[in-house]
């Protein structure tokens, strides 16, 4: 996939953030967190042709810092941080099945709440939350990953070389 420009990258992200900061506060009351944020800036980062500039990476993170009011420089740091794993570990992922990569995905996201409750709200730190969220994150990644959409953008994208 063509890497979308940077203000579309930034809409995207907006809007992710904001459905993230309606449903957070219900879903929180079951034990369950999404970074949809995270979640959406791994998976365009993932579907990349090219890799992602770390610098790229940083700005879209303090780009999101910005909105949602957390610490600054804690989801730069966590985006350049996920970029460089899945820039590493492009062509690896390629052999892994659909399953693989949404484990990985929602370890990636839990490792995320994990370390964002550790700086922002150490006293709301909960296992229980972690591990629901892995198993909701990774359902989740599932059910992106075999949706009509993806499946016709992966149709679009094999079509190109036939």
């Amino acid at each position: 996939m063509k890497a979308p420009g940077i203000l579309k990258t930034m809409l995207i992200l907006f809007l992710a953030n904001y459905l993230e900061s309606i449903i957070a506060p219900t879903l929180i009351k079951i034990y369950v967190a999404v970074p949809l944020t995270f979640i959406v800036f791994s998976a365009l980062t993932y579907r990349f042709s090219q890799n992602v500039n770390p610098l790229y990476a940083f700005s879209l993170g303090l780009f999101i810092d910005l909105i949602s009011n957390s610490l600054f420089g804690l989801n730069a740091i966590l985006f350049c941080l996920v970029s460089y794993v899945i820039n590493s570990y492009a062509n690896t992922f390629k052999l892994f099945s659909y399953l693989q990569v949404c484990i990985f995905f929602g370890a990636a996201s839990v490792f995320f709440i994990g370390l964002s409750n550790l700086f922002l709200a150490i006293e709301n730190f909960s296992y229980i939350v972690l591990f629901i969220s892995f198993f909701f994150n990774t359902c989740l990644c599932l059910l992106v990953a075999v949706s009509p959409v993806n499946r016709l953008s992966m149709d679009k994208r094999l079509s190109q070389y036939d």
